[in-house]
C-alpha cells in the first residue's frame, strides 16, 4: 500500500484487572460480538495456567486469586482491537486510568511510523556510534542483521526503552521502501503516567513528542564542551515536530489490516495469481473464488463491513455475478437430489 501516512499508534498494552472475570474483560474490550472466535488454551505464562486469545489479543487467567486477569495486546492485537472492538481507545484507557485500584497498567508501547523519510537511519546509526546524543540511559546498542538495523536506548529491564528500526526491512519489503519505526516502551509508573497524559490532553502525538524530548535527543556537534548545549539535529527536530503535529486519535487498525492483506496477497500469492491469470484470465479465477465451498472468514467479513464494498461495477460484472449465483443454486439443487431431499 503506497503513500502511507505517518502515524502515532499504540503498539502494545498490558493491563491486570483485579475485578474482572475473563468474560467481563472481553465485554469491557468491546470484543464479545458474534464472529470473534476466542480460543482457549493452556498458557504457562507469568504464572497463569490458562489463556483466551484471538488475533494477538490475549487474556491470561486461572492463577492465584490475587493475580486477577491479565490483558496482553501485542502490536497485532492492538490493530485487531482497533478493527473489531465496539469501543475506542479513549473509552478503554479511561476505564483503566480512572480506576487505578482495580486496574494496573504495566506496559504501554507508543510508536511513530515514518513513511515520509524524516529519519535517515544510517545517519542516526553513525551519530549513535559517535555518541552525538543526550539520553537519560547510559545503555545503548546497535544491531545490524538480515532484518535491517535497530538502535536501542535503555536496557531490556528499564522502565523506559526506545527502539528505532527499519520496519520495511523487517517486513521484507523492497529496499527503496522507507518505513522507520520509533518506538517507546513504557513500563509501570511510566506507562500509567503516559496514559493519564494522553487522556488529559486527548493528544497522543504531543505526549509521545514530550517523552522523546525528555528522554532522548540527537545533537549536532558544535565547539561547546557541553553536549547538552549542542543544537538538536535537524532530523530529530523534524521527528519531534512531526510527532507533535499528530494530535487527533486515529485508529489505524483497519488500514494496517488491509495493508497486511495486500502484502500477503502480493508477496505470498502473487506469483500463483499471475500464473493463473496469464493462462485463464482473472474472470475465471474470480468465478472459482465466488463458487468455492469454503465460507468467508469472519475477520474478512468484518473488514468488509468496516470498509464497505467496492460497488463501482459494470453491467457486465453484475450479469456475471447473477450467473454465478444461478450456478450456485443449481449445484445446491443437485446436492439435494443426490441426498434424496427433493420430491419427485
Amino acid at each position: 500500500m503506497e503513500n502511507q501516512p505517518d502515524l502515532v499508534l499504540i503498539d502494545w498494552l498490558t493491563v491486570t484487572s483485579k475485578v474482572d472475570s475473563v468474560d467481563t474483560f472481553i465485554k469491557l474490550l468491546g470484543m464479545d460480538a458474534h464472529g470473534i472466535a476466542w480460543e482457549e488454551k493452556e498458557a504457562y505464562m507469568n504464572g497463569y495456567p490458562m489463556r483466551k486469545t484471538w488475533e494477538g489479543v490475549t487474556l491470561l487467567y486461572g492463577g492465584r486469586e490475587d493475580m486477577g486477569v491479565c490483558l496482553n495486546m501485542s502490536g497485532a492485537g492492538c490493530r485487531t482491537f482497533e478493527s473489531h472492538s465496539s469501543v475506542s481507545w479513549v473509552e478503554l484507557l479511561s476505564v483503566f486510568s480512572t480506576n487505578p485500584s482495580d486496574y494496573n497498567i504495566t506496559r504501554l508501547d507508543l510508536a511513530f511510523d515514518d513513511h515520509s523519510g524524516i529519519i535517515p537511519l544510517q545517519a542516526l546509526v553513525d551519530d549513535t556510534y559517535d555518541h552525538y546524543y543526550v539520553s537519560k540511559s547510559r545503555w545503548w546498542k546497535v544491531e545490524i542483521g538480515s532484518e535491517g538495523t535497530c538502535v536501542y536506548h535503555g536496557s531490556p529491564k528499564s522502565d523506559i526503552r526506545f527502539r528505532i528500526y527499519d520496519k520495511a526491512a523487517e517486513r521484507g519489503m523492497d529496499e527503496d521502501t522507507h518505513w522507520v519505526r520509533v518506538e517507546a516502551q513504557l513500563r509501570h509508573k511510566n506507562a500509567s503516567a503516559a496514559v493519564a497524559e494522553i487522556l488529559r490532553d486527548n493528544d497522543v502525538g504531543r505526549t509521545f513528542s514530550g517523552i522523546l524530548r525528555n528522554y532522548l535527543t540527537y545533537r549536532e556537534p558544535s565547539e561547546d564542551s557541553n553536549i547538552s548545549r549542542w543544537p538538536i539535529a535537524d532530523y530529530w527536530q523534524k521527528l519531534i515536530n512531526s510527532v507533535a503535529a499528530i494530535r487527533l486519535w486515529s485508529d489505524p487498525g483497519v488500514e494496517y489490516n488491509i495493508f497486511r492483506l495486500e502484502r500477503w496477497l502480493v508477496d505470498q500469492c502473487g506469483a500463483a495469481i499471475s500464473c493463473w491469470s496469464d493462462i485463464y484470465g482473472l474472470d475465471d479465477l474470480m468465478d472459482k473464488i465466488h463458487l468455492r465451498a469454503v465460507r468467508r472468514s469472519p475477520k474478512y467479513q468484518r473488514l468488509i463491513d468496516l470498509c464497505g464494498c467496492h460497488n463501482d461495477e459494470s453491467l457486465e460484472v453484475k450479469i456475471r455475478k447473477m450467473k454465478l449465483e444461478i450456478q450456485k443454486l443449481n449445484l445446491e439443487l443437485i446436492g439435494l437430489r443426490d441426498l434424496g431431499g427433493t420430491n419427485e
